[in-house]
């Protein structure tokens, strides 16, 4: 019997890209799944589009914060309500791979391991412009520069991720951090990481992204760096690149923008020219 997969989905003014988000789920060739949304207090018509979902499709949930309480604790409400073997992590702006599903499922069942992800095409308004693809088996080395993870990949034990007392909801997480502090905790149990090596969602960003981090985000993720560093036991010599985010403040915003996007766009050109929309 297909193992059930739950996907949890924090919801916050996204009315403009919500109903391609659920439709990529709706469309996936693997069935046997349910989608718990949370509202996280919108503003705009988010939740009135996600209601009527709910009367589209059984499979689909739909809850809702009196006011805005953050991902964490809104990621949490839709994991107290969960009933599957999996619990997957999609986002209100991202669009899924039409067997992304499948292919993760099959992934975890046929390796054992006890989370998995994958890579992504990054896109825009104009188009796909780049990949992100973590490492196939990440250690914790990775903490001091990047993360084993894209979140919005993820696929997780529901018993791993109970262990691990869900997202975590404290100062650190409540500045976007939420996932860095998870697979902190991951490490710290020793679970078995994994990430397909294909990008199985397509994410969506503004090339410009990066430039609009604010000075206090990125004190934040130094912080939450060495913060991992110390809980991990990284070595002391490695720790100096926890400061990335730091040098990255007083290096001119066109020299990390043509980094990053050079980054991305190298590895879609190694990838080949995928098309959004075409496998989705």
């Amino acid at each position: 019997m297909k193992k059930k997969v739950s996907i949890i989905m924090g919801i916050y003014n996204c009315e403009k890209t919500l109903s391609e988000a659920i439709e990529s789920i709706i469309n996936q060739t693997y069935d046997n799944w349910e989608l718990i949304m949370c509202d996280d207090g919108s503003t705009d018509r988010t939740y009135e589009i996600a209601h009527k979902y709910t009367k589209k499709d059984s499979r689909i949930k739909l809850i809702k914060n009196k006011k805005n309480m953050g991902l964490a604790k809104t990621l949490n409400k839709c994991l107290e309500i969960s009933t599957g073997d999996y619990i997957m992590r999609h986002d209100g702006d991202d669009i899924m791979i039409k067997d992304r599903i499948e292919k993760q499922v099959r992934f975890m069942d046929t390796y054992g391991c006890d989370a998995c992800g994958s890579g992504a095409y990054i896109f825009d308004r104009s188009g796909v412009w780049g990949i992100r693809q973590p490492s196939e088996m990440p250690d914790k080395s990775c903490m001091v520069l990047g993360a084993p993870f894209i979140h919005p990949t993820l696929i997780i034990k529901k018993n791993v991720l109970l262990r691990v007392g869900g997202y975590s909801d404290n100062e650190l997480t409540r500045q976007r951090l939420e996932d860095y502090d998870l697979w902190i905790k991951l490490f710290e149990h020793n679970f078995i990481l994994c990430n397909i090596q294909e990008p199985l969602i397509y994410y969506r960003e503004d090339r410009n992204a990066y430039n609009r981090r604010k000075k206090k985000f990125r004190i934040a993720e130094t912080r939450a760096r060495l913060y991992a560093c110390e809980r991990l036991n990284i070595p002391y010599f490695q720790r100096i690149l926890a400061l990335k985010p730091l040098i990255a403040m007083i290096v001119p915003n066109w020299i990390m923008r043509y980094y990053h996007r050079k980054k991305a766009s190298m590895k879609h050109k190694l990838k080949g020219d995928e098309t959004y929309g075409e496998n989705t």
